[in-house]
């Protein structure tokens, strides 16, 4: 197994449980919070001649997360196959993947739990390790 498929695999698992666990199991995490939770959906108001809700927004960001984590894993899968006469033409896109999941690691570790964070350090090592192969190979 490849570091961009390791890395493919992670990101889908990811994705699912971001998915899943995150955005659609919305359990109590107990009363104050569960207030604060209904407040984010029935409080109302106009943003930009929309009809805006805060839960309308973290939700729509988590689901955005999501697609981003399932565009990276096809993204991953894709940078393999990729020959390497041709990944010259391609290294700044997987480079700016990584650039993309680092900073995306070092918010996680700031904003949320170890879980997202230690997925982002082993998904940005794994990019970065499966760009450096590919580079060293047109070396």
């Amino acid at each position: 197994m490849t570091p961009f498929r390791l890395a493919s695999g992670l990101l889908l698992i990811f994705c699912v449980m971001h998915t899943l666990g995150g955005m659609l199991a919305q359990k109590s995490l107990g009363a104050d919070s569960d207030a604060v939770f209904a407040a984010m959906k029935r409080v109302h108001f106009e943003f930009n001649g929309a009809d805006s809700t805060w839960y309308g927004f973290w939700f729509g960001f988590g689901l955005t997360v999501s697609a981003f984590l399932l565009l990276s894993a096809v993204m991953a899968w894709s940078f393999e196959r990729i020959p390497h006469e041709s990944w010259p033409h391609v290294s700044v896109v997987a480079w700016a993947l990584i650039v993309s999941h680092a900073i995306n690691t070092v918010l996680a570790w700031k904003y949320f739990f170890a879980g997202p964070g230690v997925f982002g350090i082993l998904i940005t090592g794994l990019l970065i390790a499966g760009t450096l192969r590919k580079q060293r190979a047109n070396v």
